[in-house]
Formats: structure tokens, C-alpha cells, sequence
């Protein structure tokens, strides 16, 4: 009898390390916290972080980061896109923001400003302003197609990193991607 609980104790304590080690090794998945400096951008800060968990965190994560999915990277990095008016717009013509299930512009506005100020965090360039809901009417009227996404997004990634000085890791998708 002790044999067999002390292999039981010992096969439970494994068990118990083996899934700590599995925690620890996951990535973080909450999302984050919204700070008091940018709630005032967005008319519902919480709605918008609930419209991104359930519009936009399947692919590319609660946090923005996609990796190891081959979608371009949101966190630390969206806000570049921010820097002119071409690359702004670019953003709100992507077809699963032009086209989303969100018809409210404002809902919507605010969805992409907690994309842009809370996801992008330092990526956004000082003084940028949020998204409005005219601003998300009109360029939905625009959106761009599948076939032109990859060479956009490099255009405009090369233009924020030429007048903005972005980081040249922003041709990139995702880390670790080649172009």
C-alpha cells in the first residue's frame, strides 16, 4: 500500500509541476488594461475592448500579438500607421473593419482607437488624433480587397518608417516574417 501511494503522491507532485510549467510557458492572455489617459478617446472603452476580443482577438490575439499565426503583428507596432493620412485610412479600409459586423460608427471608431492606443501603445506618434465615427463612415466606403492587402500594408509601412521614423522591423508582418 505505501508503494502504491507514495508513486500516486509522487506521479500527482509531477503532474502539478508539469502543469505549472505549462502556465508559466503560455503566453499572456488577458486582456490589457486600459489606461486612464486614453479612456477619454472612446465614448465606451470597455465596449470597444469587448468589440475587439469578439471581432479581431481570434486572430490576432486578446493582446495583438499573433505569433505564431502568419497575421500582421498588432501590439507595439499598429500605431505607426497612424502617421499619415494615407496609412490612417488604410486602417479603416482593412475588409474586416470596412466590412464589419459593426455598423455603428462610433462603435466602431472606438473599437479602432482601443486597437490604435491601447494595442499600439508607444508605436503612436505624439499628438495623433482618434479615430472619429464621420472619419470610419466615410473611408468604409472604401475598402480595400484581399489581393491588394500585402502590398499596401508594406507601402505604408515603408512610408511610416521613411516620415515617421517607425522601426524598419515594420516592413515585417510579424516577427520573424521575411518580405
Amino acid at each position: 500500500m505505501k508503494l502504491g501511494s507514495g508513486l500516486f503522491a509522487a506521479a500527482a507532485l509531477l503532474g502539478v509541476a508539469t502543469l505549472s510549467g505549462l502556465h508559466a510557458a503560455e503566453p499572456d492572455n488577458h486582456s490589457p488594461d486600459i489606461p486612464a489617459a486614453i479612456r477619454p478617446l472612446m465614448v465606451d472603452p470597455e465596449q470597444a475592448q469587448s468589440d475587439f476580443i469578439e471581432q479581431c482577438a481570434g486572430c490576432h490575439g486578446v493582446r495583438g500579438s499573433t505569433v505564431p499565426a502568419k497575421l500582421p503583428e498588432i501590439k507595439g507596432r499598429v500605431g505607426w500607421f497612424m502617421c499619415t493620412p494615407a496609412a490612417r485610412a488604410y486602417l479603416l479600409r482593412l475588409p474586416n473593419v470596412a466590412h464589419s459586423r459593426i455598423t455603428d460608427n462610433s462603435q466602431l471608431a472606438d473599437l479602432m482607437n482601443y486597437v490604435v492606443f491601447v494595442l499600439g501603445g508607444q508605436s503612436v506618434p505624439a499628438g495623433t488624433k482618434p479615430f472619429t465615427a464621420a472619419e470610419v463612415a466615410h473611408e468604409r466606403q472604401f475598402p480595400l480587397t484581399s489581393g491588394s492587402l500585402k502590398a499596401e500594408r508594406l507601402r505604408f509601412a515603408n512610408d511610416a518608417i521613411r516620415k515617421c521614423r517607425a522601426p524598419a522591423s515594420l516592413r515585417l508582418q510579424y516577427p520573424g516574417s521575411a518580405l
